[in-house]
This record gives C-alpha cells, sequence and structure tokens, in this order.
C-alpha cells in the first residue's frame, strides 16, 4: 500500500488560503471544508507554498494568548516547512513520519510537484479497509480448505 494509493481515495482538491487571512477565516473555512488544516500559499497566489496551520494551532494558540489571536493573520501560525512525505512511500512509513514528526497532516509531494494532503485519519481509515480485505481472503482460503479436506 502506497500513499498514491490513498490519495487516490480521496478527493485531490487541497484547501488553502493567503497568509494575510485573519485566523477566524481558516476557522471559516476548514467548517466549511471539514478538515483540520489549511496549506498557506502567498498573498495572491494560489500556488507558492508557505506551510500548514491546522486546527490544534489555531487552538493552542486560542488557549494561550486568548480569543483576540483570531484577528492575528495565518503567517503567525504558519508550520513551516510542511512535513512531506512522496507518492511512492509505504502507508506505514507515512504513519512513521506522522508519529516521530508528531504531526497530523503530510503533503504528498514528488519534487516540487504537490499531489495532495494525507491526515492520519485517511490514512487509518486505508490500512483498516486493507486489513479487512485481508482478513476476508484468509477466512475464504481458510474455509476453501476445509471443503477440500
Amino acid at each position: 500500500m502506497k500513499v498514491s494509493d490513498v490519495l487516490l481515495s480521496k478527493s485531490d482538491r487541497l484547501v488553502c488560503a493567503p497568509a494575510d487571512a485573519p485566523l477566524s477565516r481558516l476557522l471559516a473555512i476548514m467548517v466549511e471544508a471539514r478538515v483540520g488544516s489549511i496549506i498557506i500559499t502567498r498573498p495572491r497566489s494560489t500556488t507558492a507554498t508557505l506551510g500548514i496551520v491546522t486546527e490544534r494551532s489555531i487552538i493552542e494558540e486560542a488557549a494561550k494568548k486568548g480569543p483576540h489571536i483570531f484577528s492575528q493573520s495565518a503567517h503567525s501560525l504558519v508550520r513551516a516547512p510542511i512535513p512531506r512525505c512522496c507518492a511512492d512511500d509505504s502507508v506505514s512509513h507515512a504513519m512513521f513520519l506522522m508519529t516521530s514528526l508528531r504531526t497530523r497532516h503530510l503533503l504528498v509531494a514528488t519534487g516540487d510537484d504537490v499531489l495532495g494532503l494525507v491526515s492520519i485519519g485517511d490514512l487509518v481509515k486505508f490500512r483498516i479497509r486493507d486489513t479487512e480485505l485481508e482478513n476476508a481472503v484468509l477466512r475464504d482460503l481458510a474455509a476453501a480448505r476445509i471443503l477440500n479436506a
């Protein structure tokens, strides 16, 4: 199982916002798009990636500094560079990277080409589906052996 397989099973749309967008706007975008992170781009650009802002980073900042942070720009919370993996990486390796980097999202890229973003939820869902398929195949093999015995 490769990360590219996970990308095929989800939307290829990246949710982006400019670095000068207020954090309150980022939260609204996250709720509307039902995502937990936003790729931050240079103002007036949709391709020049600066980093990532996650719901967790916004909540942590609000807990430390209070509700006035919602008027701050996204640039104030950008994590850069964005943790990344390659499309050819195994799902297990991507999960290892997330654990070791203590992140819930990985940018999937090949060189400078951004292919998508995967979350820990995407990877876990894919692993569960793969494990269920493997179990079903093993049950069928066991049943066939019993019938042939």
